[in-house]
């Protein structure tokens, strides 16, 4: 191998494959980034897979020798971060040594061999759908995928590309759910669960503004975007939840509306209160009088605020309880106006222009010692986990 290429160019294709190579296998060989070099095309190709997902990074460069070598990825990053000059050359001279040269300053670098390296194979589908928007796509839905491994599906999104929109739908399948609808090219119908830890990795290596051409392929999603191919194995996890009934079925009997930055707000100044105990303590939402009323008490502190809302039903002067921390994660990805809705058995949809989300009440802790005259506030706050089970 003997090539020369821009240092940016290789920096930030090597930063992109590094976020795909593992780190904590037992087989050193698929930690590795495979540099290939073709000098009849003058194009480096850098791949990396961790068998959920693959990438395939293609540049341009001087290449004057073809080659293949098998590089530790953080050591490929920071050779291109911390070297001089425009220009970086790499070559080896024999297999598994790997020189890689830029200003003044020479790298030396042992290579594992790259024979039986478990190259992905890359298709180029020919049937494809446009798709944009990833970055936000992911950042709307992966805060509500579930963690738990004995629930597969729930660590995914479902992607569904129809009628000129993407709609996207995530839930951890115990009281929190999520639903994006945006705008897209025209396309043929298509529909994929993309497990959420993979869907974050696409889109940390992408820009909104990227088009992707989507494919399923039968075991794998492949987005190609010009310069890079990026595949998502898919998982056996099982039947979705149906997040477009849950929403369509949903009665309400309480609703406001209010600006996402009051109410972020207030979740923070409350959310104080709730963390004191190194707990969570539920809070208290009620909808009174005008205002979103907020109140946390726990054996440590009591605190409550109040926003402004145009409130079309109120609620009982009990409220419900919630999870603040779960509404705050809400509250860092939707923007503008807000219409809150809450049914009898105090499930929450919140929704905007685009999303819709939904959120289960809590029960308050049962260690806290709570007076005579909220004893209607435990009673009404019981079920809980039968409203959870009801939207998932």
């Amino acid at each position: 191998m003997k090539i020369e290429i821009n240092r940016e160019i290789m920096l930030e294709a090597a930063k992109n494959v590094a976020r795909v190579a593992p780190t904590s296998m037992s087989v050193d060989i698929i930690k590795g980034v495979l540099v290939e070099s073709n000098s009849d095309t003058g194009e480096v190709f850098l791949t990396a897979t961790n068998h959920e997902v693959s990438i395939q990074q293609r540049v341009s460069a001087m290449v004057e020798e073809s080659g293949v070598m098998l590089v530790n990825p953080r050591m490929l990053v920071d050779m291109m971060a911390k070297l001089d000059g425009d220009f970086v050359s790499l070559s080896a001279d024999r297999p598994e040594l790997l020189k890689v040269k830029g200003g003044r300053c020479t790298f030396q670098i042992n290579c594992h061999s790259s024979e039986g390296y478990p190259k992905p194979i890359i298709p180029f589908p020919e049937a494809s759908a446009p798709m944009t928007g990833i970055c936000s796509l992911s950042k709307r839905t992966t805060f509500v995928v579930s963690s738990d491994d004995s629930k597969l599906a729930m660590q995914c999104v479902q992607v569904k590309l129809k009628n000129n929109a993407v709609h996207a739908a995530a839930s951890d399948g115990i009281g929190r759910m999520m639903l994006v609808k945006d705008e897209s090219e025209p396309t043929n119908e298509q529909e994929f669960l993309l497990p959420g830890r993979s869907l974050k990795i696409l889109a940390s290596i992408s820009d909104d503004s990227d088009m992707f051409e989507v494919s399923d392929i039968g075991n794998e999603v492949v987005f190609v975007r010009g310069d890079m191919i990026f595949t998502i194995r898919k998982m056996a996890t099982g039947a979705f939840i149906d997040a477009a009934s849950v929403v369509k079925n949903f009665k309400p009997a309480y609703s406001a509306v209010t600006d996402v930055a009051k109410l972020k707000e207030a979740l923070n100044l409350i959310s104080v209160s709730a963390s004191i105990s190194g707990g969570a303590e539920p809070i208290n939402l009620a909808l009174l009088g005008g205002e979103i009323v907020i109140w946390c008490n726990s054996k440590f502190s009591e605190a409550s605020t109040a926003i402004p809302a145009k409130i079309s039903v109120e609620t009982p002067s009990t409220g419900f309880y919630y999870n603040v921390f779960a509404l705050l994660k809400l509250f860092q990805v939707v923007t503008g106006k807000v219409k809150l809705e809450i049914n009898a058995k105090g499930i929450m949809l919140i929704k905007t222009r685009t999303e819709v989300y939904l959120q289960s009440p809590t029960n308050p802790k049962s260690n806290i010692e709570k007076p005579v005259k909220e004893k209607k506030e435990t009673a009404r706050a019981k079920g809980a986990e039968d409203v959870k089970k009801e939207a998932a």
